[in-house]
């Protein structure tokens, strides 16, 4: 099983601080396969990136 809860992330950017991940909660059972999806800058690959570690 794989459980997020309120999950966040920032990054420094040049601008200041970039939330690419914000108070996420995410819950996957074992055996069970899911899609992300969503717009570009989203922070798709940052939460994948977190989930494998």
């Amino acid at each position: 099983m794989i459980r997020f809860k309120d999950v966040s992330k920032t990054y420094t950017g040049k601008e200041g601080p970039v939330k690419a991940i914000k108070d996420v909660n995410l819950t996957v059972s074992d055996g069970k396969i899911y899609g992300i999806v969503g717009y570009s800058g989203a922070g798709k690959s940052t939460l994948i990136r977190m989930i494998n570690g």
